[in-house]
């Protein structure tokens, strides 16, 4: 990916890209298993020249759970699974490490983490999609301006499924982050 890369999408990590383990935290490489067709659509979003920034929230550093070493390695270990599967890239990891008392302004629903990423990438949240698959995630691109899509692959599709209407509505539902991806390039081209 070269510096000249100007459009990018956000991605929530667990239920996005890799399956969300029920009711625990990803706290090793081992819990990293990807979705099916997550790596072919960072590839695809590659292809369309679009860089892939992950913007996802991980209380389990701030409650001692994983050390930031271990989140590296996590961020890595993912990181090359995606790039061995598919050729696809991952440009850069946010993660906010707060626990959610420390109401800090980085963990979704704020937006503090799409707003750094924006601040250091310089794309417009307007044009700038975040696909994430909890109503959380709907909330901070909302607050931050960016269109969402909500995938149905982890967290909140229960929710969503069962009639309950996030209190920020996406601009598009979509089965998985393949179905996503080929939403957004639809959309942008």
């Amino acid at each position: 990916m070269t510096n000249e890369v100007k459009r990018f999408v956000l991605l929530d990590r667990d239920g996005v890209l890799n399956k969300a383990p029920a009711n625990r935290y990803v706290t090793s490489i081992d819990d990293v298993v990807l979705l099916d067709g997550a790596a072919e659509a960072v590839r695809l979003f590659n292809d369309d020249g679009f860089g892939v920034l992950i913007v996802s929230n991980q209380q389990c550093v701030g409650k001692g759970l994983l050390s930031e070493d271990g989140l590296t390695m996590i961020s890595e270990h993912l990181a090359t699974q995606i790039r061995n599967s598919s050729g696809g890239k991952i440009s850069e990891f946010f993660y906010c490490r707060h626990l959610t008392a420390v109401d800090c302004d980085c963990r979704k629903p704020k937006p503090g983490l799409i707003l750094q990423a924006q601040a250091k990438y310089q794309f417009d949240p307007s044009t700038t999609y975040l696909v994430g698959d909890s109503y959380k995630d709907l909330e901070a691109a909302r607050f931050a301006g960016c269109p969402s899509i909500l995938v149905l692959s982890g967290n909140d599709a229960d929710r969503y499924e069962s009639g309950e209407m996030p209190p920020s509505p996406p601009n598009h539902v979509a089965i998985d982050l393949r179905d996503a991806a080929r939403y957004i390039l639809s959309a942008s081209s």
